[in-house]
């Protein structure tokens, strides 16, 4: 009897050793499936931050370059208008020539070119001596039809000259906006960035443990 007792504790004593075993495995497996699921968790918001950040440098390279296309057609634009203007004025300035010359009286509007000399920002005043020469008809005949033409290229004159100030306007305006843009997604650049190294050193923490 003393020997059975003494086989029957040992098997409890082994049974119950084994179910202590069998509980530490079963509660390191679930240890172990919840690190798994987290550290694949952390690897899923990873690739999806991984990926969110080429979105915004492919969003600030296409903002980039859209500006530059949009300023080079400013400054084209510009250029043209303000070759457009050195040219009117240049035959607008012979024609004053030829009236000073044969003492034709010239109107207000006609006589001058309003807010072109004034402003400074663009300037486009072309000096007299930098005028082609030109040759007009002494006819009297002539004189009205000349200086229809004077008061046409002074208008033509004007709206080339607002057409650069608004352009200017709108040029800057639009790049503000690009800057504001830029600022806007370089800081999220840089959050995403700074959540994908913590998401790095979160994985790595798991996968020692």
């Amino acid at each position: 009897i003393e020997k059975r007792d003494q086989c029957r504790n040992q098997y409890l004593k082994v049974e119950s050793t084994v179910k202590d075993v069998e509980w530490k495995v079963e509660k390191n497996d679930a240890k172990i499936d919840k690190l798994a699921g987290l550290i694949e968790l952390r690897t899923q918001q990873k690739l999806a931050t991984i990926a969110s950040i080429s979105e915004v440098e492919e969003q600030m390279r296409t903002l980039t370059a859209e500006r530059t296309a949009e300023n080079s057609a400013f400054k084209k634009a510009k250029e043209e208008d303000q070759q457009a203007i050195d040219l009117l004025m240049a035959a607008r300035d012979a024609m004053a020539k030829f009236y000073k010359k044969n003492d034709i009286a010239m109107g207000p509007i006609q006589g001058s070119v309003k807010g072109v000399f004034a402003q400074q920002e663009p300037e486009f005043s072309v000096s007299a001596d930098q005028a082609p020469d030109a040759v007009f008809s002494d006819k009297s005949k002539r004189k009205g039809e000349s200086k229809d033409i004077v008061s046409i290229l002074t208008y033509i004159i004007e709206d080339l000259n607002d057409e650069i100030k608004n352009g200017m306007k709108t040029e800057e305006a639009a790049q503000v906006s690009y800057e504001d843009m830029m600022a806007a997604a370089q800081k999220l650049h840089d959050e995403l960035v700074a959540k994908k190294i913590s998401l790095e050193q979160a994985i790595a923490k798991r996968t020692e443990e």
